[in-house]
């Protein structure tokens, strides 16, 4: 791999960071027909949860008393910067071991490198990577790197997990208050960032978002017994609640005034009308779905935004609730109760502006 040119890696994404995802419907036709393949085999082992439960992460069982947390995350670039994409990818892919209530112990890397660009910015890419695994007490064995014309990075991570902490997208019930760990609009923003539309301070704000890890929220919310969550990626938050609920045979109300944004994300969408390809597609394929009442378009594209190492959807009841809100204070997380829990058709939300 030769040294050459230093180059915008943002630019050369079609899409960023969970932005790439495949659409929802074509995912659900392709997981359908795997789930098929991998039904019965699965079965017959000390299999918790697979591909099929569309939980975060899998669970294997390897002693009565332990599971194997087992995840792969990768994506395109959120940053020109390679050091900040290392560790946003890095944070992105621990999220899934996170949000199932887990303790990541190591990962190996996943890297398709453009030919020409040089072996820089791969090394800030990997150094800020194991950076932000050692902060999680996790460790970097090894990867495959492969050339590739758009670039990729990303993690398959293992962690363990104690069978009564796990935290399962089945879990929600009817009663349940929705807690959001992190504002959404990250996904806005890069569109904004890849289009010129954007400042500094709005793509810096972005970026803090993403930078930050969701490791202390999730062990906030197993000890103070919460047992259902996701984490907010590509699908956007309407997306991963819409995937939740199905799970849990439940519905959901969503108070929009309570949901947390980016400033500069709704600016965006409202003065400039800057809406990811993505978000696009998550709000039309899941139209039928969602109750979006009165509320502006520019709502619904703000929910259904992408997010990149966004933040952890929880579902408790009050009293669990208000115990992981006390924790969060006292350690200056942020969470939002956003709605509630509801009896209904699985998969229904109604967003009230």
């Amino acid at each position: 791999m030769t040294e050459a040119r230093p180059i915008d890696l943002l630019g050369l994404s079609p899409a960023a960071g969970c932005g790439c995802k495949v659409p929802l419907q074509r995912l659900s036709g392709f997981m359908t027909a795997v789930d098929e393949m991998v039904g019965t085999l699965n079965a017959t082992r000390r299999v918790h949860t697979d591909g099929r439960s569309r939980d975060d992460a899998a669970l294997y069982e390897i002693a009565p008393d332990r599971l194997l947390a087992v995840t792969v995350d990768f994506g395109t670039p959120v940053s020109s910067d390679a050091a900040t994409w290392g560790r946003v990818a890095a944070l992105n892919a621990l999220s899934d071991i996170f949000a199932m209530g887990a303790t990541p112990l190591l990962a190996l890397s996943v890297l398709g490198w453009p030919d020409g660009i040089g072996k820089a910015p791969m090394l800030a890419l990997t150094r800020a990577a194991i950076e932000a695994l050692s902060q999680a007490s996790a460790v970097l064995l090894g990867g495959h790197t492969i050339i590739s014309p758009t670039p990729l990075f990303g993690l398959a991570v293992v962690g363990i997990a104690k069978p009564g902490d796990v935290m399962l997208i089945r879990n929600a019930q009817p009663g349940h208050l929705l807690i959001l760990t992190k504002p959404l609009g990250t996904g806005i923003v890069l569109a904004a960032v890849k289009a010129g539309v954007v400042g500094l301070e709005a793509a810096s704000a972005a970026e803090a978002v993403m930078t930050s890890s969701n490791q202390m929220s999730a062990e906030l919310a197993v000890s103070a017994g919460v047992r259902a969550a996701t984490d907010v990626t590509g699908y956007g938050l309407i997306g991963h609640l819409h995937n939740m609920l199905s799970a849990s045979g439940c519905a959901a109300e969503i108070d929009m005034k309570r949901v947390p944004a980016l400033p500069s994300a709704e600016r965006l969408l409202e003065e400039h009308g800057v809406v990811p390809n993505s978000a696009e597609r998550t709000y039309f394929e899941l139209e039928e779905e969602i109750d979006w009442g009165r509320t502006p378009l520019s709502v619904r594209f703000l929910l259904s935004d992408p997010q990149t190492s966004g933040g952890l959807l929880l579902a408790a009841a009050p009293d669990v609730a208000e115990r992981f809100l006390t924790a969060c204070a006292k350690e200056r997380q942020f969470a939002a109760v956003i709605g509630s829990v509801t009896a209904g058709r699985p998969g229904a939300v109604h967003v009230r502006a």
